[in-house]
């Protein structure tokens, strides 16, 4: 069987690519097959013994017959297509190349990180909202694959046929645990300080201004805490954010025992911002249902973690505790549960296995053996769900 990945891929720092680079790593230890990226944009050319990636395609184009005609020269069996709109956009381009992919025989598979709120606009013809785009999809799609059972429902609720969604996990990466001293020195934080990371793409959306302020309050309470910012913007608009946010930790009085990096962090130094943190927090306010990749390297480094308590983070309430939920409204909510994961040893050690557990559930390996067979079912001809 021969499976393919349209998306956005390396040199590209998009999400898409770390997913994809996992996924393919984890189906090619079940099955030492190669796969094939047909690549958007500058995706480099190179061949492994795990894959062959090619620039085939642009987001600013009409891609339809690059996408299918990519297709057909790798002669997949199955297409997996990691959608986000702004890779693909939020017309009717999408749609169309779904069908085009099914009639040219091959079984696409729409890998749906995100399902938006049902009032968000979009450009698709006709109706222009998100449901009748989710609508478009799920008709043309062999597979629609979600993350988790809520993200199902609401789709099913949009109209799409239950049978044509599969719910399958975010993959959680084990990634090597490096001295922690030495990680600390690294980055230049005190080497003896109880460390708060947060880490990913910053806007507004995170909450990045709530963990501030809970760490103000956490410093009266912790006072070799230390908050450590390791990330950057996606879009250049969010620049003036990141200065804001130096700004304002220092009129909250938390600069000296915090640091925001602002920059892109490579996928080399990523295990030592890890192994440097005690607590990772994602204080975000998004709503709408999907999942978090930092929630799946965290879980996959064994380190504690504190999730708003929203949608996004719905299998940490569900596959680990709620007791690692906080209120993305609540100064004191965050600053309290920060406190206890950094302070109560007993109750950290308990939390910590429960990640573990839920780390080693979500594997790239065991998440791989799931898609094999929802590949295997769909080449077969059965149903997805």
């Amino acid at each position: 069987m021969r499976i393919a990945h349209v998306t956005n891929y390396w040199p590209n720092v998009h999400g898409h690519a770390y997913y994809t680079e996992n996924l393919m790593n984890g189906i090619h230890t079940l099955r030492p097959e190669r796969q094939y990226v047909i690549g958007e944009g500058d995706t480099a050319a190179v061949e492994t013994e795990t894959y062959r990636a090619a620039p085939y395609w642009s987001r600013h184009a009409n891609y339809v017959d690059d996408v299918v005609r990519g297709l057909r020269e790798v002669k997949a069996d199955v297409a997996y297509l990691q959608y986000s709109d702004d890779v693909f956009g939020a017309d009717n381009r999408f749609p169309r190349l779904i069908a085009a992919i099914e009639e040219a025989g091959t079984r696409a598979v729409v890998v749906t990180h995100s399902v938006y709120p049902a009032s968000r606009r979009m450009k698709f013809e006709p109706g222009g909202t998100v449901v009748e785009f989710d609508r478009a999809v799920g008709k043309a799609a062999s597979c629609l694959h979600v993350h988790t059972t809520r993200m199902k429902t609401e789709l099913v609720e949009r109209g799409i046929d239950a049978s044509k969604i599969a719910v399958i996990p975010h993959g959680s990466l084990a990634m090597e645990a490096r001295d922690q001293a030495a990680s600390r020195k690294e980055l230049g934080i005190p080497e003896n300080a109880k460390v708060v990371l947060f880490f990913g793409f910053i806007w507004t959306g995170k909450g990045v201004e709530r963990l501030q302020s809970a760490f103000r309050v956490l410093l009266k309470r912790v006072p070799d805490a230390f908050l450590y910012i390791g990330g950057y913007t996606r879009a250049r608009r969010w620049g003036m954010y990141v200065k804001y946010l130096h700004l304002r930790a220092s009129l909250l009085g938390i600069g000296g025992r915090t640091r925001l990096s602002g920059a892109y962090v490579p996928n080399d130094a990523v295990p030592s911002v890890f192994s440097a943190a005690d607590v990772v927090a994602m204080p975000y306010r998004q709503d709408y249902a999907s999942v978090s990749g930092v929630v799946h390297q965290t879980a996959g480094m064994g380190k504690l973690m504190l999730c708003s308590r929203i949608t996004k983070f719905d299998e940490i309430g569900e596959h680990v505790s709620p007791e690692l939920l906080a209120d993305p409204d609540s100064t004191e909510e965050w600053a309290a549960g920060l406190e206890r994961l950094l302070v109560d040893k007993e109750f950290a050690e308990a939390m910590r296995a429960r990640i573990l557990k839920f780390g080693d559930d979500t594997s790239w390996e065991h998440v791989a053996e799931q898609h094999l067979q929802l590949c295997d079912a769909l080449v077969a001809g059965k149903a997805a769900a």
